[in-house]
């Protein structure tokens, strides 16, 4: 009993630690790399009670687990570092879970005796139950909302640029960046390019042919998209402004595709985070 204990319990803590970490700093979670990691650390705690005991090799152990962990799940991710702080913070705070309910339902005297007779991924288990259903009905309000009038204004600051375009909450556009995991806002260069001046102009010449591309599929067909990193995004309707994490799509095909009444296309993802 005590093994399946130790399995599911580090390895829900482990996943739940990194997903989270992954989502505070606005990336989509690897469930690969997450399930990975959890299962290193779930291996490491099951043999954890035969190493030597003393606290510096506990330490040690801990401090090249944690190190290890985070390389498998952050290593060339955007916001590296922040991850690796959010992670160690996330487990601190799912590891005090279990006493945190305890002392609620049972008092500071009774919180030990939870921990002890209610396996740690119960509750967090039912936590994590809890959240995505919370969230569910979140961002399912904020969406309907965000959803009237489906037009608002957006300023991209890139190469030094203030760019402002009419953009349109398109629900269709499911976009998102392979890299990043972030959604993607769509325009045209047509559109992009005369917003530049001349250094710009030319900083963007420079840069075009190392830009990553994506193929993507729209009601009008297939065509190919370039990605760039914008320095931020604002969205704002009537007085409201809020930034928002997303790339920018670029369709470089057919010339000028948006009009002057809808220049950009936004995707709902973003909306729902507002």
């Amino acid at each position: 009993m005590y093994i399946e204990f130790v399995i599911l319990d580090n390895f829900l803590l482990t996943y739940l630690a990194g997903a989270a970490a992954m989502r505070i700093a606005h990336n989509k979670p690897s469930v690969v790399r997450i399930s990975i990691a959890a299962a290193l650390g779930t291996v490491v705690a099951i043999f954890y009670p035969f190493l030597p005991s003393g606290l510096g090799v506990s330490l040690s152990v801990k401090a090249a687990l944690y190190a290890v962990l985070c390389v498998i799940m952050f290593y060339k991710q955007p916001r590296a570092c922040v991850m690796s702080v959010m992670f160690l913070g996330c487990t601190f705070a799912f590891g005090g879970a279990s006493y945190a309910v305890g002392s609620i339902f049972y008092g500071i005297s009774g919180a030990d005796r939870f921990t002890r007779e209610y396996p740690l991924f119960l509750v967090l288990g039912c936590g994590a139950a809890g959240y995505y259903c919370i969230r569910f009905c979140i961002k399912r309000t904020r969406l309907a909302r965000a959803r009237a009038p489906y037009e608002y204004g957006t300023r991209v600051d890139v190469f030094g640029v203030a760019m402002t375009f009419n953009a349109f909450l398109d629900t269709g556009n499911c976009v998102y960046d392979d890299k990043t995991g972030l959604p993607v806002i769509i325009t045209d260069i047509s559109n992009f390019t005369e917003r530049l001046d001349g250094a710009s102009a030319v900083k963007f010449a420079g840069i075009l042919p190392s830009l990553r591309k994506k193929r993507i599929t729209t009601p009008a067909g297939s065509t190919e998209i370039y990605i760039i990193e914008p320095t931020s995004i604002t969205v704002y309707s009537d007085r409201h402004e809020h930034k928002i994490n997303a790339m920018v799509g670029l369709i470089a095909q057919g010339g000028k595709r948006f009009s002057g009444t809808h220049e950009m296309l936004l995707c709902p993802a973003i909306m729902a985070e507002l």
